[in-house]
């Protein structure tokens, strides 16, 4: 979890300070769109191309190796101008896709199975974790020292982290060495184990949708505040973290609630039917809305759009074949990573169009209904299959 957390960090930092670093750079700060699809098109792509490192080196080896890549690449961003952030943000995208297959490859190998649901919505609490801590701490740095300094302070734990998952290594990659083919039949795999198990598949392509909602709101929710709802910086960013607080809650919640129930598809569905819900409220925010009707919208949308994917993650673990989770993991985070590719984009050329950022969110809604429908068609899956 705290190594991830460091790879998240790096990543959060970047749509906190944007109106600052913007401002520094001369661009819109809606730009940040393309920036988080830049670093998860990288992350996409490189995905099914580095997953041989979890079974030829560890998973440990390969979760210091992420995160020694995300320290290169915050080094790089420290250089102000469009290049190098550009240059970063691939680098901290390809350190991203290395960090969820190695994760759920040491996590599902010292899980008990009737806890899994609930163990990995913890684990995945890192993510909502990593850009709470930077939506409270990013901008009042940013505001006393500069931009630069909130950089620096990610790299700082980032190194930490290294040196610390030095001493668990030897325990945690026991099983290291044993590489099953190149690097191109392990990146073929991933995606060949998808499209034989139509629920991997459908619930893959789901994610796409929810995790392009997903880093909309993390990527755009301060700038519309600051710019359409009257906050500041500081209160903005402390609105972020009440959605990203929400989203850690809601990860452990709904993984017990999964676990208690055994339904953990029908849980993402709900989840998923709360996102449209909260992108069609998002449309209506103003000056006018009071900080506790805007907490409570922040809240709900938190709690579903950043609260699934320790369950898909635990759901992909349970439907791969044996031996596969980690291959099946990375195939499936390539749709994963497609989404946060596409939904931030998305968004900034929409906001081109229109000008504003609630009514954006509005349009959202249609993009998040996708995964609501093919969220349904993982389910009629599961139904043939238990028909079979």
């Amino acid at each position: 979890m705290l190594a991830q957390i460091g790879t998240v960090m790096g990543i959060a930092v970047f749509p906190v300070i944007a109106p600052k670093l913007a401002a520094d750079m001369g661009v819109e700060p809606s730009l940040i769109g393309y920036q988080m699809s830049l670093v998860y098109g990288a992350a996409a792509l490189a995905s099914p191309f580095l997953t041989w490192m979890v079974t030829r080196h560890g998973a440990c080896r390969a979760l210091q190796a992420g995160l020694l890549l995300s320290v290169l690449a915050l080094a790089l961003a420290l250089i102000t101008g469009v290049t190098a952030l550009a240059l970063a943000s691939i680098m901290l995208g390809a350190a991203m896709s290395v960090m969820t297959p190695a994760a759920a490859h040491i996590l599902f190998r010292f899980s008990p199975p009737q806890r899994r649901n609930l163990l990995f919505s913890i684990k995945q609490t890192c993510v909502p974790a990593g850009w709470m801590v930077m939506a409270l701490l990013a901008p009042p740095i940013t505001l006393w020292l500069g931009w630069r300094a909130a950089i620096l302070l990610v790299m700082l734990f980032t190194l930490v982290m290294i040196g610390a998952l030095q001493v668990v290594r030897n325990a945690w990659d026991d099983d290291r060495g044993r590489h099953t083919g190149g690097i191109r039949q392990q990146a073929r795999e991933g995606m060949r184990v998808l499209w034989r198990i139509p629920q991997l598949r459908w619930l893959s392509i789901a994610s796409l949708f929810m995790s392009g909602v997903q880093l909309c709101l993390s990527s755009f929710a301060v700038t519309l505040l600051v710019q359409e709802a009257g906050y500041g910086l500081v209160a903005a960013g402390v609105m972020l973290s009440a959605a990203q607080g929400a989203g850690v809650t809601g990860r452990i919640a709904w993984g017990w609630i999964a676990d208690r129930f055994g339904n953990c598809q029908g849980m993402l569905r709900l989840m998923s039917a709360m996102m449209v819900l909260c992108c069609i409220v998002m449309a209506f925010v103003t000056p006018q809305w009071s900080r506790a009707l805007m907490l409570l919208l922040f809240v709900a949308f938190g709690a579903s759009a950043i609260g699934w994917n320790g369950l898909f993650l635990a759901e992909v673990a349970r439907l791969s074949p044996e031996g596969k989770v980690s291959v099946a993991t990375s195939g499936a985070m390539v749709w994963n990573f497609a989404g946060i590719l596409l939904g931030p984009a998305l968004f900034a050329l929409l906001y081109r169009i229109n000008g504003s950022y609630a009514e954006t969110f509005g349009l959202l809604t249609v993009f998040a209904i996708g995964g609501f429908v093919f969220l349904l068609l993982t389910a009629a899956s599961a139904r043939r299959a238990a028909g079979d």
